[in-house]
């Protein structure tokens, strides 16, 4: 099963996944470089990336040219390769189980613009450095 990433129309990559033969998404090479963890940064080169869609491989980013970044080299959860809390709003740090809390729990939340007021969610313009997806 493979999820679709939303902002993903129109970005299929042309490859897929090394690993696990999953076709993924075309990612920024900045939203990569963004989110590796020190240790591989310097294994980063400027060349077309793509996000693996496939919930249970462990591979985040591959490159038509083979290289492979994984879950332990990368600096934030996957929020689709992960079990909850999985983080719906990388900008402000917001989890599944925050909205969850404020809608069942609080019963403060009704709709999309009370969930972005009670919890800050989708209220930041990081997420092309800040979501492994890029949007």
């Amino acid at each position: 099963m493979t999820h679709e990433v939303c902002g993903g129309k129109g970005r299929e990559a042309t490859t897929a996944c090394p690993v696990c033969g999953t076709k993924g998404q075309k990612v920024p090479g900045i939203t990569v470089a963004s989110l590796l963890n020190t240790a591989v940064a310097a294994s980063f080169s400027d060349i077309r990336y793509n996000l693996c869609l496939s919930p249970s491989c462990n591979v985040v980013y591959y490159s038509d040219n083979g290289t492979v970044f994984t879950k332990e080299n990368v600096r934030v959860p996957v929020w689709f390769k992960e079990e909850s809390p999985r983080i719906i709003c990388y900008c402000n740090n917001v989890t599944d189980s925050e909205i969850l809390d404020h809608i069942v729990t609080r019963q403060c939340c009704h709709n999309l613009k009370d969930i972005r007021e009670h919890t800050g969610a989708n209220a930041g313009h990081d997420c092309l450095t800040k979501n492994p997806a890029g949007t």
